[in-house]
């Protein structure tokens, strides 16, 4: 299965190959799958599923689209997870235990950043919400793939510089 996806990930970095790494390429591909996703399971959720004003799950109420929020993360992290330590840090050598709790840590790190500077940017700076979401994701995608790389899957070493 890792080498189907490698071969179609893979075939459509051919144009891109002078101007990016494969790694980085893949870890876009994979992300960008991820996000569609997300995107996808929200809205379904969000649309089809959840389709009363109050939802009870697990004897709590949530509103509608918070209902879509939490199936939402119950399959984008696993997802996520997987295709990140099989896909893209195929080669790591961080206990797999490890990396998923450090995964956990940049997720709810993205979540809180999220929110928080979108409330910044959109109360505070009157920015659109649609640029401003645009922009946090743009900030935070770079953050985590250097985070990924260098702490929970342990690709890279930082060097030390004498």
């Amino acid at each position: 299965m890792r080498r189907k996806i490698l071969a179609f990930v893979d075939f459509f970095h051919q144009p891109f190959k002078k101007i990016i790494p494969k790694s980085d390429f893949r870890y876009l591909a994979i992300g960008g799958s991820t996000w569609l996703l997300g995107n996808l399971v929200y809205a379904t959720a969000y649309e089809y599923i959840f389709t009363n004003a109050k939802i009870e799950l697990l004897e709590i109420d949530f509103k509608r689209e918070n209902a879509a929020l939490v199936l939402h993360f119950m399959i984008v992290i696993p997802y996520g997870f997987l295709m990140n330590k099989f896909i893209v840090f195929a080669h790591s050598k961080v206990k797999s235990s490890t990396q998923f709790i450090r995964f956990i840590i940049l997720v709810i790190f993205n979540v809180l950043v999220n929110y928080l500077l979108l409330k910044y940017f959109i109360e505070s700076l009157f920015v659109n919400p649609i640029t401003a979401k645009v922009m946090i994701s743009i900030g935070l995608a770079g953050f985590s793939y250097l985070y990924q790389q260098y702490f929970t899957f342990g690709v890279k070493k930082i060097r030390k510089k004498i």
